[in-house]
C-alpha cells in the first residue's frame, strides 16, 4: 500500500484522536486550509485504499480510521529507515536525537526505554 500523502496523514490524525467524524468536522479541524471538493476526494479515496471505513449517517457520512495509528506509525518509520538509513531503525533513532534538541524528560524517558525500563 502507497504511503499516505500529507492530507490523509492530517485526516487520519484528526480521526485517531476523535471518531468518527463528518467532513464539516473534518474541514474545520484541519490544521491548514482545504476546500470541501479536495476534502471529499480525499476521503473517498482513502475508504477505496482501506485506510477509513464511513457508515451513513442521515445526508452525511460519518468516517472513522481504519488502520491503526501504531500500523501506520510503524510503516511511516520503515519507510524513513529505509530511505535515510539503508533500513536501519536504530541508526534513524540516532541520528534524530542526535539533531533535535530533546528536553531532560525526553532524555530521561529515551534512557529508560534503553536500558528497557519502558
Amino acid at each position: 500500500m502507497d504511503q499516505p500523502n500529507q492530507n490523509e496523514l492530517e485526516v487520519l490524525r484528526l480521526l485517531w484522536n476523535s471518531a468518527p467524524q463528518k467532513p464539516a468536522e473534518l474541514q474545520e479541524s484541519f490544521g491548514w486550509e482545504i476546500d470541501n471538493g479536495t476534502l471529499r476526494s480525499v476521503l473517498v479515496g482513502m475508504v477505496e485504499r482501506g485506510l477509513l471505513t464511513r457508515k451513513r449517517n442521515g445526508r452525511a457520512y460519518l468516517y472513522s480510521p481504519k488502520v491503526k495509528r501504531e500500523t501506520q506509525l510503524r510503516q511511516t518509520v520503515r519507510r524513513l529507515a529505509d530511505v535515510f538509513t539503508g533500513g536501519s531503525t536504530g541508526q534513524l533513532l540516532m541520528e534524530l536525537a542526535e539533531k533535535e534538541t530533546l528536553s531532560p524528560e525526553e532524555l530521561k524517558q529515551l534512557k529508560k526505554i534503553a536500558r528497557g525500563e519502558s
